[in-house]
């Protein structure tokens, strides 16, 4: 299976947009992060940004520009990857969520959740696939 497989879509903001309006907006789409792009660079910010980096520090979240609190440039993987590779990299660098490429574009982000579901999914036909070869076919 593939990162295309599994990803999802991805909402783009301008890095001068307020916490408040990208928090909004977050909770509007019911997403978990918003991504910038920034020169050749791939920016995030994540709900756990909002909360650590503003929240916490009873920060203005009015006149806190999420430039502010994005991350570094992020680390991103090609669409064509499979997903454990993608697994590998959120593991190796600790993170919960990677953009996805294609080429220069982004094309769409795929989360830790989005990996664990669709594992799980493999796992759980792999136990099925060695019942039936094991133990024959189950009786209807």
């Amino acid at each position: 299976m593939r990162v295309k497989d599994i990803m999802h879509g991805i909402t783009m903001v301008d890095a001068d947009l307020s916490v408040l309006d990208a928090s909004r907006l977050m909770s509007r789409k019911n997403i978990g992060s918003v991504l910038i792009k920034e020169d050749d660079c791939i920016k995030i910010v994540t709900e756990r940004d909002i909360l650590k980096k503003v929240v916490a520090r009873n920060r203005d979240v009015e006149n806190t520009k999420i430039s502010e609190i994005m991350s570094k440039c992020a680390h991103t993987i090609d669409s064509e990857k499979d997903i454990f590779y993608a697994s590998d990299m959120l593991n190796r660098y600790n993170i919960r969520r990677l953009p996805v490429m294609e080429g220069e574009k982004i094309v769409g982000i795929v989360t830790a959740r989005d990996i664990a579901k669709s594992l799980t999914y493999i796992s759980a036909r792999k136990v099925q696939e060695y019942g039936r070869r094991t133990f024959g076919r189950p009786e209807r």
